[in-house]
Order: C-alpha cells, then sequence, then structure tokens
C-alpha cells in the first residue's frame, strides 16, 4: 500500500459500525468483522468506530 492510500483513508470518514443486542451475538459479529476487514486491503489504516450495546433481551420484548 502506497503512502499517498493511507494517508487518504486516514482522512477519509471513520466507519461506523453499531452492535445491539446479547454479548454473545456480538462477540461473533465482531469476529466475524475482524475477518471481513483482514481481506480487504482498501481498507488498511482506515478508521472504525463501533458502538457497542450489550443487551441480555431486546428492548421490544418484556416479560
Amino acid at each position: 500500500m502506497t503512502p499517498l492510500i493511507r494517508l487518504t483513508n486516514r482522512l477519509r470518514r471513520p466507519l461506523y459500525i453499531r452492535l445491539v443486542g446479547p454479548a454473545d451475538q456480538n462477540a461473533a459479529a465482531l469476529h466475524g468483522l475482524a475477518h471481513f476487514l483482514n481481506r480487504r486491503r482498501d481498507m488498511d489504516g482506515r478508521r472504525i468506530r463501533i458502538d457497542l450495546t450489550i443487551r441480555e433481551k431486546p428492548t421490544g420484548e418484556r416479560r
């Protein structure tokens, strides 16, 4: 990867990812995301912001 591409990736807006759910599902989603990003050369050096909310029950479900 050239220095110009690295600089361009740093200046781009960060990739926002929002995960809401049980801990095991969020862990599986982060694991899959890591594999996805590892295979993409254009994501090297890109800023990523992850908003992680762990909820045991969905908000719409009441018992």
